[in-house]
């Protein structure tokens, strides 16, 4: 990312986000000189309890691929509450958000930033990163599919996570309590021990959101390949916020991992319906189409998938993408293996 942005457009300050294509809430990414952590809770709280320019699914409703500060508010950044309360008092000025999309799933966002000696970000310039925005977005989307090694010790690991982890949070997003269970799935998140205070970005994004808006889910792949499920409610009427943080379910994700090959949505029905046992007449009778054409659905899957059957779709929608090395039998949980 740090040599490609560069090549396009001057940055003072580049992050790269990967989101939630379900919830757009942030799971992870890179920050180079990005806003400085004193002030990352205000920039939380702005991002989702209260209005403002260029929030992402403002963009993803807008139809626009990249948006800046100085053009969304026609020179007058003072409108924005970001730009007031975190980028003007850290010495920043604009900025340009930049959504990653691949058809109609957006995978991930840049965020670039300025200097407040620096010229705004130009229309060339947002038309360029526009341009360049898909071609990322494909990039994320393959990676999403690239089926992680499993770190040594992954599996004694995956025996100790059995249990949810929570966390609590105080009303002023301080830590209040982690469970030993909690600390573990923190380590698998990359987190700095919970006690050092920093936490892993999609915690902090999670608990913000459900701060403001009373629930929050979202779904990660943690240090050793696994799906993590992290879902956040508000506790009570001052705004501690409790954290539970899980294995992730196959069936949480099957959608975005569809989405992930490209599937079309005629395609992800078809695909869904075979992983659930039905036949092709089933199928047919279930969509209101003929079984000639489920046929052909059917091929068009396995040849996104590259897969030649029923059983192998099974497996790859199902098992693959969820638990590390599971054709060499590595353990899934306490009750056994899959082989």
């Amino acid at each position: 990312m740090n040599d490609i942005i560069p090549a396009v457009v001057e940055a003072d300050g580049v992050c790269g986000l990967t989101l939630d294509p379900t919830t757009l809430l942030h799971t992870g990414g890179l920050h180079e000189r990005g806003v400085p952590h004193s002030h990352l809770p205000r920039l939380l709280e702005i991002e989702y309890g209260e209005e403002d320019v260029n929030h992402f699914p403002d963009l993803v409703r807008s139809g626009l691929l990249a948006a800046g500060l100085w053009q969304t508010t026609r020179h007058s950044p003072h409108l924005s509450t970001r730009y007031r309360d975190v980028y003007r008092p850290t010495g920043m000025g604009d900025e340009m958000r930049v959504l990653l999309r691949s058809r109609h799933t957006v995978w991930g966002a840049l965020v670039l930033h300025r200097g407040a000696d620096r010229a705004p970000f130009t229309d060339e310039e947002t038309a360029a990163l526009s341009s360049l925005a898909p071609v990322i977005a494909q990039g994320l989307r393959r990676a999403y599919l690239r089926h992680d090694a499993a770190t040594a010790g992954a599996a004694a690991t995956a025996e100790h996570l059995a249990a949810p982890g929570l966390l609590t949070f105080e009303p002023d997003g301080g830590i209040a309590s982690v469970t030993p269970a909690g600390h573990l799935w923190l380590d698998q998140l990359g987190a700095a021990p919970a006690r050092a205070g920093r936490l892993p970005q999609p915690v902090l994004h999670l608990s913000s959101r459900a701060r403001t808006s009373g629930d929050a889910c979202v779904h990660v792949r943690g240090a050793a390949g696994r799906r993590i499920s992290l879902t956040a409610t508000r506790m009570d009427a001052e705004g501690r916020v409790a954290v539970i943080i899980q294995a992730g379910r196959p069936e949480q994700t099957i959608g975005i991992l569809m989405d992930a090959y490209d599937l079309t949505a005629r395609e992800q029905d078809v695909a869904q319906l075979v992983v659930y046992g039905m036949s092709h007449t089933e199928i047919a009778g279930r969509l209101g189409i003929s079984p000639h054409t489920v046929r052909d659905h059917l091929k068009k899957v396995f040849d996104k998938t590259g897969v030649n059957s029923r059983g192998r779709l099974l497996r790859l929608l199902y098992f693959s993408h969820y638990q590390p090395d599971v054709e060499t039998g590595r353990a899934m949980g306490t009750r056994g293996r899959l082989g």
